[in-house]
């Protein structure tokens, strides 16, 4: 039986596999090489796979953002989707990929060096998460900057190196938010790697869970200004005038909905996840003895003396396995709402800029930049969509109909 925590000694007849005794500063509730002698925990290794799938959907759900998606039409912002900070998303679904695989690697070896491949990438994970929701609500949108600095602030450049923007006043400031989280990132990586042992344990979850609780913080924040009519009603305020007074009602009840339900469900998933962990990791002495009583099929069918006979034994319900496929889900739909709020925000402060006739955006209004194209309004808002009832993706809603 693996340990049922980092602070009791490991059995010294704990079988041994392909990648030999446990190094690991933690080994959780499923047997050790009881599947396979390849692989250390079968179920907690392919159960991780779920975080490479959903890291995929989130990379694959940003098509709908992309400029080929809406060729027949120009909007100014898909066409320059670092503006939207589409670069940054994408980077935290490759991050959470990143994540699946480590956690194949830690799961199937149980060695040190794995464990690091499973915990680095998490922390960035959280990190590049909670910038994309600081971003978008605490620096002001980089629009008004001239022509020739738009080209600059692109790709990686734009995420890693300090820019120089203007905010709504016109001033101009220097980005710290993508900067100073990236020199975290990057200490708690180091920290994550050079400590051993139950040291190592500790000062992970000091540093990840600090990031994490603070992009629940931030999500939160979103859900609880959707709840208030008031609030939700400023989101769309920019593009009263392009909606008919029930088509803007509709819109912004269509908003807070989807708002509340991205976020309850990924956090009540994700706590259920966190519970679910906890248990897994502390009690596995007990869940691993629960008590089970089946039928013996296939006694039964191979003619075996007294009929239909009931076998009793005890079953492991592997938590950490469950633990992998509803985190996954419960940050996918957490992820989304960062999403859509940066892509609303963007929206919002690009019609208010034209509005305000500042130069960034008009430039990308510009006459040469449009190509022959239908030029999107500022009644073509981001929505969310819902694939088969279970993931929201993020797209455009394009204005068909005047007032």
């Amino acid at each position: 039986m693996t340990i049922s925590s980092i602070f009791f000694p490991r059995p010294e007849n704990q079988g041994v596999g392909l990648w030999g005794v446990p190094t690991s500063s933690v080994n959780w509730c499923e047997q050790d090489y009881t599947i396979s002698y390849y692989v250390a925990e079968f179920f907690n290794t392919f159960s991780s796979l779920c975080m490479v799938a959903f890291g995929l959907l989130g990379q694959w759900s940003l098509r709908r953002l992309s400029p080929s998606a809406h060729n027949k039409i120009y909007d100014p912002l898909l066409a320059h989707p670092s503006l939207l900070g589409i670069d940054r998303v994408w980077a935290t679904w490759f991050a959470l990929q990143l994540v699946g695989w480590g956690s194949v690697a830690f799961h199937g070896s149980l060695q040190w060096w794995s464990q690091a491949f499973d915990e680095v990438p998490m922390v960035w994970t959280a990190i590049v998460h909670l910038t994309t929701c600081l971003v978008g609500r605490c620096e002001p949108f980089p629009l008004a900057v001239p022509k020739t600095h738009l080209r600059k602030v692109t790709g990686l450049k734009a995420y890693l190196i300090p820019s120089l923007q203007r905010d709504r006043m016109g001033e101009w400031y220097t980005a710290i938010i993508s900067p100073t989280f990236l020199l975290h990132a990057i200490t708690c990586s180091l920290l994550v790697t050079i400590f051993r042992g139950p040291s190592q344990f500790f000062i992970f979850h000091l540093l990840f869970g600090s990031a994490e609780i603070a992009g629940f913080i931030y999500t939160f924040s979103m859900y609880r200004e959707a709840r208030k009519e008031a609030t939700a009603d400023a989101a769309f305020a920019y593009c009263r005038d392009e909606y008919s007074e029930a088509e803007y009602k509709r819109l912004v009840q269509r908003h807070r909905q989807d708002i509340c339900k991205m976020h309850n469900r990924g956090a009540w998933i994700y706590g259920i996840a966190i519970i679910i962990w906890s248990i897994d990791l502390n009690f596995c002495d007990y869940v691993s003895r629960i008590p089970v009583t089946y039928p013996d099929l296939a006694g039964f069918l191979a003619g075996g003396a007294g009929g239909l006979q009931w076998v009793s034994t005890t079953m492991n319900p592997q938590g950490h396995a469950w633990w992998h496929l509803l985190v996954s889900y419960g940050f996918y739909n957490l992820g989304v709402l960062a999403t859509y709020d940066r892509v609303l925000a963007g929206y919002r402060e690009f019609w208010l800029g034209v509005a305000r006739r500042e130069e960034g955006c008009m430039e990308l209004l510009s006459e040469e930049k449009v190509h022959g194209r239908k030029v999107a309004g500022k009644g073509d808002v981001p929505v969310v969509e819902w694939l088969w009832g279970l993931f929201p993706v993020v797209s455009i809603r394009r204005r068909t109909s005047a007032k």
